[in-house]
């Protein structure tokens, strides 16, 4: 085949090989949809996150191409007129997928954006096939029925995405929006939106309790009975189906969307939610964490409105009736190319399948998650900066060594350790409500804690040192203490049990710190943890570090080795990994976390909805509701002393440490 021969090849194949390109991607799509939640390999997410770009990218491209070909009405006896009736299948094509309609959170507020296309896309499709169209007539309705399919699931996708937006998530949580409603406009929302966010004799209660909530005293005090009171349920199913209709119902979405929930209502949750056992506990976490994902990142609340719930069921049997019209006409078929019809009956074939099989497995169809809790060490990177990998060393020659030894050589922490982690916060939640907590200063202080409770209950006062400073930092320093505490087992050849939670805590929170700042705490930075890496290479270098992290990391590794019980010296370094994680879990917002569940859950995320559903305070509540116009009367603060001391306000200056990383 010569270079002509060649040039005419491709002519007559490339639109082929576009459109059953694009169909390739919507059934990888499909089945990688349903693993996403997985502990994935990275490349193997690069491929999807190609993949949800390029499909639309591929369809719009080919009825770009479809549209050159067609542009003049047709010719008798033209060999390509059956391409005309692809134009449908790739409207469908561009409607995505019903359990991947959003890849990120980013791309939820984008709707308008996708709608704009759409419209274009399926203004191009009908043209072209009105200007070409010579057919016959069962051909003729064979398109048409898959037009209607076409035009219905491209307009589906701009819609998922505008209802699962932020925006309109805060819209229709909205007390006013109630009010302002209509017969017309109810039965609009009905038909559209439809119960995802709970009804309105549901919301309307909600609203009545914003606007006339209790005091931050009165939920503090009630809250605190509820826990002392609090006994499990003897039948634990039933009381599953309580928290689910409280919890996964109605209030996640206002986790995620940072609004702050009525105490009065808090007070309920937090009843529902302590007569779980641990177990049926964390089930009610994944429950809602699948409902959080379902209603971001797919199409499943679809199903709640009418419109979406008679679109889903309608348009699997439209793409069907249609393929058995085309099947029928076969024998009109003979004017067009053979090579086209074999590759319309695979498009129409294998998009209907595609819809059948989405309509009956979605009722088994479950977004499995694999608990994961990455591990990062900060010592290893600096080892490793020193004595170099060969990976290492092929990155040092593109000027990205950096990157891949914070990326690259992230670890999963050994099964389990997730279950463990939340029950060590499980019991650090309830020891304060039972302990600490009495007032509503008492109840600030304590979601405001990182370490300082532990300290005070275990009379170390001289180690507050290492907590009086930026909340990054500290987590640096206790993170590189702990690991040089598990050296010393490690060298040994046994770990302690009680060793093993506080390790991988440890290196979660340096995970965070390298490679999410923003959800360990607003306005972290993760470059300090570049800066000490390059001090530990230093240091093994034999060279003076430029700060004195490590240095005062290796002095509190000391003084923590001055106790003499090794259970108890545990006990200390696990207490306060579990208040740090607690204080970041409330620190970080609900955006985030939602924005992190598009390639599986985060432990901080399981432990801020563990944290909230306590009665613990989340980031709305530290900003929509401040503590001195929820109080009635102030109450006498009796840990003003020690508050002081967590804010950095009137502390030893003789204890005061300056952990320069510059």
């Amino acid at each position: 085949m010569g270079f002509s021969g060649a040039v005419q090849w491709w002519d007559d194949w490339h639109l082929r090989i576009l459109v059953l390109g694009s169909l390739f991607i919507q059934y990888f799509l499909f089945f990688s949809s349903l693993v996403r939640r997985r502990a994935l390999p990275a490349w193997f997410r690069l491929f999807i996150w190609l993949a949800y770009l390029g499909g639309d990218a591929l369809a719009i491209y080919s009825l770009a191409t479809l549209f050159n070909r067609h542009r003049q009405p047709p010719g008798d006896g033209s060999g390509s007129g059956l391409e005309v009736v692809w134009a449908p299948v790739l409207l469908i094509h561009l409607g995505g997928q019903h359990t991947m309609t959003a890849y990120s959170i980013q791309d939820n507020e984008l709707w308008v954006r996708h709608a704009i296309t759409v419209a274009s896309q399926i203004t191009v499709a009908l043209y072209v096939f009105c200007m070409s169209w010579s057919g016959e007539k069962k051909l003729l309705q064979a398109a048409i029925l898959m037009f209607v399919v076409g035009i219905i699931r491209s307009c589906q996708k701009p819609w998922a995405l505008q209802s699962a937006s932020i925006s309109a998530m805060v819209a229709y949580l909205s007390p006013s929006a109630l009010r302002r409603q209509g017969m017309v406009a109810r039965f609009w929302q009905v038909c559209t939106s439809g119960y995802s966010y709970g009804s309105k004799s549901t919301r309307l209660p909600e609203a009545a309790a914003e606007e006339k909530d209790i005091y931050l005293q009165e939920f503090a005090q009630e809250a605190r009975k509820c826990v002392l009171e609090s006994e499990l349920a003897h039948d634990q199913d039933a009381a599953v189906k309580l928290a689910q209709h409280c919890l996964v119902d109605k209030y996640v979405y206002r986790l995620l969307a940072d609004i702050p929930v009525p105490y009065s209502s808090r007070i309920k949750i937090l009843r529902e939610f302590i007569a779980l056992d641990f177990r049926h506990a964390h089930h009610i976490l994944d429950m809602m964490l699948l409902s959080s994902f379902e209603h971001c990142y797919t199409r499943k609340t679809m199903l709640n409105s009418g419109l979406g719930l008679c679109s889903y069921l309608l348009l699997p049997f439209l793409a069907l009736a249609s393929v058995i019209l085309f099947s029928i006409g076969h024998k009109y078929y003979h004017d067009y190319n053979a090579t086209d019809v074999k590759v319309t009956y695979i498009l129409f074939s294998c998009t209907t399948l595609l819809e059948v099989i989405i309509l009956l497995l979605d009722p088994f169809i479950s977004f499995t998650e694999s608990v994961k809790v990455s591990q990062h060490s900060l010592l290893s990177c600096g080892y490793r900066a020193k004595r170099p990998t060969v990976l290492m060393k092929l990155a040092t020659l593109v000027s990205c060594k950096d990157y891949v030894n914070m990326h690259c050589y992230i670890e999963e922490a050994p099964p389990g350790c997730s279950a463990l982690i939340l029950q060590f916060v499980h019991g650090y939640v309830r020891g304060g409500w039972k302990e600490y907590i009495h007032n509503a200063a008492s109840f600030r202080n304590f979601n405001g804690r990182k370490g300082h409770w532990t300290l005070k209950k275990r009379s170390l006062p001289h180690l507050r040192w290492s907590l009086n400073m930026a909340f990054d930092r500290s987590v640096l320093l206790w993170h590189i203490t702990t690991d040089l505490l598990c050296y010393d087992y490690t060298t040994a050849g046994n770990i302690p049990e009680c060793a093993t939670g506080s390790a991988v805590i440890s290196r979660y929170m340096a995970y965070l710190l390298c490679i999410h700042p923003e959800m360990l705490m607003p306005g972290t930075r993760n470059s300090i943890f570049n800066v000490a890496c390059h001090n530990v290479e230093l240091i093994l270098g034999d060279k003076s570090p430029l700060g004195n992290l490590v240095h005062n990391a290796v002095r509190l590794q000391k003084e923590l080795l001055e106790l003499q019980d090794e259970g108890e010296r545990w006990e200390v370094v696990q207490g306060v990994w579990v208040e740090m994680l607690c204080y970041s879990a409330c620190k970080c917002r609900g955006y985030l976390h939602a924005q992190k569940m598009s390639d599986g859950v985060e432990l901080l995320s399981r432990v801020w909805l563990l944290l909230s559903n306590m009665g613990m305070e989340t980031f709305a509540d530290r900003f929509q509701k401040p503590w001195h116009v929820m109080i009635r009367k102030e109450a006498p603060d009796d840990d003003k002393e020690e508050e002081g001391h967590e804010d950095g306000a009137g502390r030893d200056v003789d204890n005061e440490i300056n952990i320069s990383v510059v």
